[in-house]
């Protein structure tokens, strides 16, 4: 099964974005004593972006898969 070139398009555009929003100019922002629920804000961003990615990830193969 082939997938469809619009599936391949948002994947592609998503590991982009992870790839520049995990680079070190924009993770440097995060790179503080800022806390959110008593973690550190770098570690909320990366687990948060990470869990996003997953389930648009999920979202997007789901309807690959139908």
């Amino acid at each position: 099964m082939k997938m469809k070139k619009r599936h391949q398009q948002k994947l592609v555009a998503m590991a982009l974005v992870l790839f520049f929003l995990w680079n070190v100019p924009f993770v440097s922002l995060f790179d503080s004593d800022f806390h959110v629920f008593g973690f550190p804000a770098f570690y909320v961003f990366i687990f948060l972006s990470w869990s996003i990615a997953i389930v648009a990830s999920y979202i997007i193969l789901r309807k690959f898969y139908e």
